[in-house]
């Protein structure tokens, strides 16, 4: 039983590992894969759900704003994901 969890695990972190980097601009791809290099390991198990409604809601050019404070984070998504991203943007110095 444990792994079967393990293996499903590993495809759901593989799938989100995939969305983040294929996005559809380079430049999301770009951020989106880097964060979720560096923080798939900081994620809950209990909150990939919400980043992956994450990447269903928020399209490119809306990440894109929200990177340069130009548009709010959607109400929807979950606070541990925007504390993570926020945390990323910042250790990354996209925001002066």
């Amino acid at each position: 039983m444990l792994l079967l969890y393990k293996i499903l695990m590993k495809k759901y972190l593989n799938k989100l590992e995939y969305r983040s980097w294929h996005r559809g601009t380079k430049e999301a791809d770009l951020f989106l894969g880097k964060f979720f290099d560096k923080y798939k390991g900081k994620i809950k198990k209990e909150n990939l759900s919400h980043y992956e409604n994450f990447l269903d809601a928020v399209n490119d050019d809306k990440i894109m704003l929200i990177i340069k404070n130009k548009y709010e984070w959607p109400k929807d998504i979950a606070k541990e994901i925007i504390d993570l991203l926020e945390d990323y943007i910042k250790s990354e110095g996209f925001r002066k």
